[in-house]
């Protein structure tokens, strides 16, 4: 489903975390939000949804939930490959300055 790159945690503490799924739900946030808390040597963790077709506000929202816990632990989220449908529900609900992407 998701898929944790580790080697690039050498180059600025950085985990990649990469989509498999089409769907982004809120299920799927919730599985990435346990997989990435559970990681606790990057500082700073990239979502690649580039895969990902079609996405539900709700699990923006979970997102959204991670990045303020990872803040308050000295770590960030941030995202990279939306487009489609999925850039759309990003831009729609204005979450760039919560949510920023790389």
């Amino acid at each position: 489903m998701f898929v944790l790159h580790p080697q690039a945690r050498v180059r600025f503490a950085q985990t990649s975390v990469v989509s498999q799924v089409r769907q982004f739900t809120h299920d799927a946030a919730v599985l990435v939000r346990h997989q990435i808390m559970s990681q606790d040597n990057a500082k700073r963790i990239v979502l690649d949804m580039s895969q990902v077709a079609d996405a539900e506000t709700s699990a923006f929202a979970e997102l959204i939930l991670l990045r303020k816990s990872l803040l308050k632990s000295g770590r960030d989220l941030r995202l990279t490959g939306l487009s489609g449908r999925t850039a759309g529900v990003y831009e729609v609900n204005r979450l760039g300055d919560v949510l920023p992407m790389v």
